[in-house]
């Protein structure tokens, strides 16, 4: 069900963006930083890669937050196993020492 519900959302997708272009054909002037750059593209083009720039911007800082995440994981799983060998020792310490009232009867 799943693999259908997505090839439908990317249909309405890829037709909202060709329906965008088609109506968007017209051709701006972008000029960057006086004359250094001086395109002129039409307004869906500045419209997509303004798009693709602002999706790969996000891919970038959640790709850092997963990492610092992971680093943090990594960091409490070597906690967890330690603090797991601290209650074995302190539970083979306790089986090893007698109770109040053992050494009186011996």
């Amino acid at each position: 069900m799943g693999t259908y519900l997505k090839a439908i959302i990317l249909i309405v997708v890829l037709l909202f963006l060709v329906t965008f272009g088609v109506k968007n054909s017209h051709f701006v002037q972008l000029h960057y930083y006086g004359n250094f750059l001086n395109w002129t593209l039409p307004i869906y083009g500045l419209v997509y890669i303004c798009m693709v720039i602002g999706i790969a911007i996000g891919m970038i800082v959640g790709l850092y937050k997963r990492m610092a995440l992971q680093r943090t994981l990594k960091a409490l799983k070597k906690e967890n196993m330690r603090l797991q060998e601290r209650v074995k020792e302190e539970q083979r310490e306790g089986e090893n020492t007698p109770a109040p009232g053992e050494e009186a009867r011996s």
